[in-house]
């Protein structure tokens, strides 16, 4: 048989991965628990007034590498894994280098090597979720962030929304994710008085947002089109924004067909 035989066509639907990044308290863990039959595996406390299914908190790596294999060896009705959160499960796989290496602290071992080692470490982690999609079990990764500057070598350094993370894991997740997105309040600017005495300031209207695409602000990415407009902070409004971009897709390639 030729390799040619084996060449797929056609739109696939595969399980999603997704990161969700936002502040303390924006409702990343909510929005979560609205996907198809959810279990959290919990680096951090965060599911305490939420009626959803979850394993014992996560105290090391090796905890998360247990519950991951177990989801994956084990019969099971769970369609979604949220992994809450990426920043907290760093300070276990960077706990677990120090441990490996009999130092207390990342740093200890010069040279930015601990922080290489552990990106290398959660590395394999993503590889333990890659299973589980191929399960059909989507993933959500949840994450916090902070103002961090960015230096833009084509302008002035600046200060914008980063997950709380250490670059080289960053980078490395949001490669990884088929959606980035941001979790923050909906705000506009409002000017008021004039001349020497104008001013700007930010107004929110308290609504949640989910923003998905780039921003000078915040990191965002869709592997498809959601729209324009940033989405309600609901799985819903999500899934129904993806579910109506790939039925575009499928129409143009039967109007081109």
């Amino acid at each position: 048989m030729s390799l040619l035989d084996t060449v797929e066509t056609g739109i696939k639907v595969p399980a999603i991965k997704i990161n969700v990044a936002g502040t303390d308290g924006i409702g990343k863990t909510t929005f979560a628990s609205h996907a198809p039959r959810p279990v959290y595996i919990k680096t951090e406390e965060g599911t305490n007034f939420l009626d959803v299914s979850s394993f014992p908190l996560c105290k090391s790596y090796d905890d998360i590498v247990k519950q991951l294999q177990t989801l994956y060896e084990e019969k099971h009705d769970y369609k979604t894994v949220v992994f809450d959160t990426t920043d907290w499960a760093e300070k276990l796989v960077q706990q677990k280098v120090c441990d490996m290496h009999s130092v207390k602290s990342i740093e200890a071992l010069g040279f930015g090597k601990g922080y290489t080692e552990s990106a290398e470490l959660y590395r394999r982690i993503l590889k333990m979720f890659d299973l589980l999609l191929e399960k059909k079990i989507n993933v959500i990764l949840l994450s916090h962030v902070a103002i961090r500057t960015f230096n833009d070598p084509e302008r002035e350094p600046y200060d914008r929304w980063e997950m709380s993370l250490h670059k080289k894991v960053s980078s490395m997740i949001r490669e990884w994710v088929d959606f980035n997105l941001f979790a923050n309040y909906e705000v506009s600017t409002r000017t008021s008085g004039q001349g020497f005495k104008e001013a700007t300031r930010a107004v929110s209207y308290g609504k949640r947002k989910l923003f998905h695409k780039y921003n000078a602000a915040f990191d965002a990415k869709s592997r498809v089109d959601l729209g324009n407009a940033p989405l309600d902070l609901d799985w819903n409004a999500f899934i129904t924004a993806f579910k109506e971009s790939l039925k575009s897709k499928m129409k143009e390639k039967e109007n081109v067909g």
